[in-house]
């Protein structure tokens, strides 16, 4: 999913304290691996803290605020706030923790909290940090190049004009820190040059000229320029296939869509611009439409939930042995079935027939296609 939006701005109104920003960091932990609203802390994980050091710290959290505000594609604004903490319970030595879904949303993709990069502020002590990186998020390029004078930089820090006189203390206290947030907690990396008045080494620095990669655009990029070049032969419209792989990207991931593009390179399916784009837009999932164009009729179906994948392989098994041309199949293919792995696609094509099905999250498909005479 692609988001097009403009002026957003991520706002902490009040920063955390050292116990509170411990806890919320194990919460973030816990997320990681568990994308659940509610999630558990116990008071043995945390050495040098009670439980009513772990209490006071949650009950300040539920009083802290985040927002986030943009203009989306229609113009209009759009602004959200929530706590760190929405609110818990403790049971003996358990805390049960609820945080607000924007939060749990910047652990998941496709989504506007992960877009807007939530996740990566939260690892951000400094306010200055915050007020630079909501600068970098107002650019969507793969490289952004940005100059600023001291005297901006000192703006957008929040810092008063006479701080920091000597650019020493300024790059020491301000520049290096924020590099090695943004580098170590975002999807961006940033370097910075001097610039100085005159060309003397020893002259006074006047502006820093910062350098940012988006890595992940430059990794989307490469990841649309390997699928693009996959099937480049059959392609009229470069342009136009590449935004749709894109896009397919964005919306269902880029292993889903690079499946779905292999099966029609493997199989040699080749089709015009209009066709591969409505069948990317549908998760590969209009096979039918596509193998009905090449003079086929659908003539066997079945779509169902199975409990897993061996269920799903056998009934297949079960169904093509069982069938009329039964003999006339490739025993290879036959084969393939019993080794099929959940998120494979399998495919047999002859001058009758074609098969064809897919398993993804306990729900199956089979389809047998014949030529019609």
């Amino acid at each position: 999913m692609s988001f097009k939006i403009s002026n957003q701005n991520i706002v902490f109104n009040t920063r955390t304290s050292k116990i509170e920003n411990t806890i919320f960091l194990n919460i973030f932990k816990k997320l990681e691996t568990d994308l659940k609203e509610t999630i558990t802390l116990e008071s043995k994980e945390f050495k040098k803290l009670g439980s009513q050091d772990i209490i006071e710290a949650l009950n300040g959290l539920m009083t802290k605020y985040i927002s986030y505000s943009f203009i989306n594609e229609y113009g209009k604004n759009s602004f959200s706030q929530f706590p760190y903490v929405s609110y818990f319970s403790k049971i003996d030595d358990i805390f049960y923790i609820t945080i607000p879904p924007m939060i749990v949303n910047a652990f998941k993709k496709n989504t506007i909290e992960s877009f807007l990069s939530l996740r990566t502020f939260f690892y951000f002590r400094q306010k200055s940090s915050h007020n630079f990186f909501n600068l970098v998020l107002k650019n969507n390029a793969e490289n952004i190049n940005l100059i600023l004078s001291i005297e901006e930089l000192k703006n957008i820090f929040n810092i008063k004009e006479e701080a920091y006189e000597r650019f020493f203390d300024f790059e020491k206290a301000l520049l290096k820190p924020l590099v090695e947030n943004i580098n170590s907690y975002s999807n961006y990396t940033l370097i910075y040059n001097k610039i100085k008045k005159g060309e003397s080494k020893n002259n006074k620095v006047t502006a820093i000229e910062f350098i940012l990669k988006n890595n992940s655009l430059i990794e989307k990029s490469a990841e649309t320029n390997y699928l693009i070049q996959l099937i480049k032969s059959n392609v009229e419209d470069y342009k136009k296939i590449w935004e749709s792989i894109n896009s397919s990207i964005n919306d269902i991931g880029f292993i889903q869509c690079k499946r779905a593009i292999l099966f029609l390179k493997e199989n040699n399916l080749a089709l015009s611009d209009d066709e591969l784009i409505n069948y990317l837009k549908r998760k590969g999932e209009n096979i039918e439409e596509i193998l009905q164009l090449n003079n086929h009729t659908l003539i066997k179906e079945k779509i169902s939930l199975y409990k897993d994948v061996a269920t799903f392989t056998k009934t297949i098994y079960n169904i093509m042995i069982g069938y009329n041309f039964y003999y006339s199949l490739n025993f290879k293919f036959l084969k393939d079935i019993k080794e099929f792995k959940e998120g494979d696609t399998f495919f047999y094509r002859d001058e009758n027939y074609i098969v064809f099905g897919t398993y993804i999250e306990n729900r199956g498909s089979f389809k047998i296609f014949q030529t019609q005479n």
